[in-house]
């Protein structure tokens, strides 16, 4: 009984032997995964239009296949094993192939649209759901400064900037202290990178500006009430002209609430009328 145990053991052992891989064959594998990576460096250095990627993917699956197959002993491992493994690689690129595929060859769907009601959706639209309605706004004109402008502000201010401007503006949040650079001074008028007038911040709150995130999702009417109120912590600063508010898409003569050019309201069914057929979206005719 003992020595069947010990064969038995012997047997197992030896199933489970690890297989020690010569040196002359890492460095034969070393040498293709290095050939491999000339390649694909180089063949990113060549436009191959959508098939880029594609070439990438296979490499890369390629790589990872030798890698797994030599230097984690799936080669030398139960051939179920390896089948399984080199099949989930297979699958895996390409799914990752066709996904990315379908991507890169819709075209460029933010396309212009004309001078129409839709204007171009290169600009921020706002999608309702189905029977929703757009909000109304508060104020007219929100781009000129009021107290009940800068009241609002100082409501948002707090909901949305204190954690890295502080309560006071100074820049100096519970969160400020890991940020480099430092979060912006408003009582200061210096070194504005965007400038100090109200498109310049309004821009800059849309668009984010180094370590600080865009704040985009803000309504529009939202982002202005911020940019009085920051502004109403420093300095009395430059004042914007007709031709600065144009530049951000704001008619100075309207009365829309501040959305002008630079948000728009559009229905669902409509916005995936235009992403899946931008060629019929620009015949829509013009509102006059």
């Amino acid at each position: 009984m003992s020595n069947q145990n010990q064969h038995g053991q012997s047997g197992n052992e030896a199933n489970h032997s690890h297989h020690i891989l010569p040196d002359s064959t890492a460095f034969k594998i070393l040498g293709i995964l290095l050939l491999l990576t000339v390649i694909t460096v180089a063949s990113a250095q060549v436009d191959l239009g959508s098939f880029n990627f594609a070439l990438a993917m296979i490499i890369a699956s390629l790589k990872a296949s030798i890698v797994c197959m030599f230097f984690m002993g799936l080669k030398y491992d139960h051939k179920e094993n390896t089948v399984i493994f080199s099949t989930s690689i297979i699958f895996m690129t390409i799914f990752m192939i066709l996904t990315f595929g379908d991507l890169l060859t819709r075209g460029n769907v933010y396309v212009k649209l004309g001078e129409g009601e839709l204007g171009s959706l290169t600009r921020p639209y706002k999608i309702l759901p189905e029977g929703a309605t757009a909000k109304k706004a508060r104020f007219q004109k929100p781009w000129i400064a009021t107290p009940e402008i800068i009241a609002a502000g100082k409501e948002q201010f707090l909901n949305q900037c204190i954690s890295c401007h502080g309560p006071q503006g100074l820049g100096n949040g519970p969160a400020s202290g890991g940020l480099n650079p430092k979060p912006r001074n408003f009582t200061s008028a210096d070194n504005w990178k965007n400038g100090r007038k109200p498109s310049q911040i309004f821009g800059t709150l849309t668009k984010g500006l180094g370590g600080m995130p865009s704040f985009g999702s803000l309504g529009a009417e939202d982002r202005w009430t911020l940019v009085h109120y920051v502004r109403s912590l420093g300095p009395e600063g430059e004042k914007d002209s007709d031709e600065d508010l144009k530049k951000i898409g704001i008619d100075p003569n309207s009365t829309d609430g501040g959305a002008g050019n630079a948000e728009k309201v559009i229905p669902i069914d409509l916005a995936i009328e235009i992403l899946s057929s931008p060629e019929k979206a620009s015949a829509q005719p013009s509102k006059k």
